[in-house]
C-alpha cells in the first residue's frame, strides 16, 4: 500500500491529524507540501468532509503556487473540486480549473479536466463549460488527458441519467 494512502487511513476521522496535514500544505517545505497534497487527495478519493472546513483556503493554495511544484497542484486539482460545498466554491474551483486546463504540466491538466467534470456533476450551470473541456481533451490531449476526460465525460452522463 503507497505511504500515502497508508496515511490517509491513519488519519480517519483525527480532526487534529487533519488540521496537522493542512498546516504541512501551507508549510514551507515543497516536498512535504507535495506529500500532504498526496495524502489530501487519498482522503478525498473515499470522504473529504474532514477537509471541507478548508475548502477556501486550498483554493487559495492551488491558485497560488507555483508552476514549478506540478505534483502538488495535480494532487489539488482533485482534492479541491471533491471538496467544494458551496456554488460559490464550486464555481471559483471552476474558474481555476479552467486555468490549470491550460497549464504546461500533462499531470495538472488531467486533474483540471477530472475535477471540471466532478464540478459540473454537483454544478448544473457548468456542465456545457465542462463538456467542451472535455471534448478538446478527447481530441488534442495526451492519452493520459483522454482517458480522464472519457471517465469524466461518463461520470456527467451517468448524473445527467438521475
Amino acid at each position: 500500500m503507497p505511504l500515502a494512502r497508508a496515511v490517509a487511513e491513519r488519519i480517519g476521522g483525527d480532526k487534529a491529524a487533519v488540521r496537522t496535514l493542512v498546516r504541512e500544505l501551507f508549510g514551507d517545505d515543497v516536498e512535504v507540501r507535495k506529500r500532504a497534497a498526496d495524502v489530501a487527495r487519498r482522503m478525498t478519493e473515499r470522504d473529504g468532509a474532514l477537509l471541507v472546513p478548508y475548502a477556501d483556503e486550498l483554493t487559495g493554495l492551488l491558485e497560488t503556487l507555483p508552476v514549478e511544484e506540478s505534483r502538488t497542484r495535480w494532487h489539488l486539482g482533485l482534492v479541491v473540486p471533491r471538496i467544494a460545498c458551496t456554488r460559490a466554491q464550486r464555481l471559483r474551483v471552476a474558474r481555476t480549473m479552467s486555468l490549470l486546463a491550460k497549464d504546461e504540466s500533462n499531470v495538472v491538466r488531467c486533474s483540471a479536466v477530472e475535477g471540471m467534470g466532478l464540478l459540473a456533476v454537483r454544478e448544473a450551470s457548468l456542465r456545457d463549460e465542462a463538456e467542451e473541456m472535455m471534448e478538446r481533451f478527447l481530441r488534442e490531449g495526451t492519452k493520459a488527458m483522454k482517458c480522464r476526460a472519457r471517465l469524466a465525460t461518463q461520470r456527467l452522463t451517468r448524473a445527467e441519467r438521475r
